[in-house]
């Protein structure tokens, strides 16, 4: 989604809150003041009285995310009043449930959210008034002030809640564009190093021996075209929204999964015969995913103290083997395998993952053609 989309649901999502919720409230309120004018026991002033309180306890929600104690305290002036002249019950103060939902957004809950509740409280009392008093232990009362207490309470948590899902967001967006800032320190620091050894090997041979010379220049240039791609993804990340994605892993990440492992209480037994700077990307990416969900896998589920990990070139294939000496039965397959098997199909590779004896072993194939490696 570009940002000018994401603006745009932004603002309709806004335009939605701020009139949707007082049409809805207005429209309940409505139906609350028709019911109970209809079910009156005693003579009443008109209905048009009735019916305009509920559209001012109502239309006082549009400002609620702004000024949401002047809007409690002028809706519960609006149903005071409304009692007070003798109408039935208390059909307008359904705008209350709102108020007080909105109350703890505003300022800090040590103070909103008690005020949020006092809204109830100061509710409960209007009904118990002349010139028609209902019992403030009736459930006509009672019922509406805990619910008006448990909706502002509500509030406080999803403020509380999205409060921290918005700093985990930053938090990982910043884990992210570090992790990007890491990505591109290493590809431009390694290409540029070598570029320049490659480089002074031609300047060295120029005379001499042209040939030399001329392939340490291919070299040179076959490096910076290598970089470019991986320098593009990095960039790419960096998206003007500020919603970065991981970049993609390397065999690197098979170490750090390891060391993860080994932290985590794993004997860990590793065989990596693969050179790879020879590997294509794709290759690469899918088997660290595949190394990365397996040893996950081990750590999570297996209740073993062993792994082994193998990456191995064979004839024209790349061997992953991980393996545990777990001794937990293997639940059904789960989403994990079958991720790892499509990766490894998507290339041309297998992948099975089965019980054996002692344990349970993941090993998958991954074809390496020679039109496939880099040079």
């Amino acid at each position: 989604m570009t940002t000018a989309a994401a603006s745009q649901g932004a603002r309709a999502r806004s335009m939605l809150g701020r009139w949707g919720v007082p049409l809805g409230a207005l429209l309940v309120a409505v139906v609350a003041v028709a019911s109970e004018l209809v079910a009156a026991s005693h003579p009443v002033p008109p209905a048009a009285g009735a019916y305009a309180a509920a559209l001012l306890t109502s239309a006082a929600l549009i400002v609620r995310t702004r000024w949401p104690i002047p809007v409690a305290v002028a809706i519960l002036l609006v149903c005071l009043a409304y009692h007070l002249v003798g109408y039935p019950g208390q059909g307008p103060a359904f705008a209350l449930f709102v108020a007080a939902f909105a109350i703890p957004w505003r300022g800090r809950l040590v103070w909103s959210l008690p005020a949020g509740i006092a809204v109830a409280a100061v509710w409960s009392v209007i009904p118990a008034l002349p010139p028609h008093p209902s019992a403030w232990t009736g459930g006509a009362v009672l019922g509406p002030a805990i619910g008006i207490a448990t909706v502002a309470v509500i509030g406080a948590m999803v403020r509380v809640s999205l409060r921290e899902t918005a700093a985990e967001h930053t938090a990982q967006v910043a884990e992210a564009r570090a992790g990007i800032a890491r990505d591109i320190h290493d590809v431009l620091a390694h290409t540029l190093a070598a570029i320049t050894v490659q480089a002074n090997l031609a300047v060295d041979a120029a005379d001499d021996d042209p040939a030399t010379a001329k392939a340490a220049m291919l070299r040179a240039r076959d490096l910076a075209r290598a970089a470019t791609p991986q320098l593009r993804h990095s960039l790419l990340q960096l998206r003007d929204d500020g919603r970065p994605e991981h970049p993609q892993p390397t065999l690197e990440l098979v170490a750090r999964v390891l060391d993860d492992a080994r932290a985590a209480g794993f004997a860990v037994h590793e065989r990596l015969d693969v050179e790879p700077r020879r590997l294509d990307p794709i290759a690469e990416l899918t088997v660290a995913r595949i190394v990365q969900e397996s040893v996950t896998n081990v750590v999570r589920h297996s209740g073993g103290t062993r792994l082994d990990c193998t990456i191995a070139a064979q004839h024209g294939e790349l061997v992953v083997e991980v393996a545990d000496d777990g001794t937990r039965a293997p639940g059904p397959e789960g989403l994990g395998i079958a991720g790892m098997r499509e990766r490894a199909a998507a290339i041309g590779g297998t992948l099975e993952a089965a019980a054996m004896p002692g344990g349970f072993r993941v090993r998958a194939t991954i074809p390496v053609p020679a039109e496939r490696t880099r040079a």
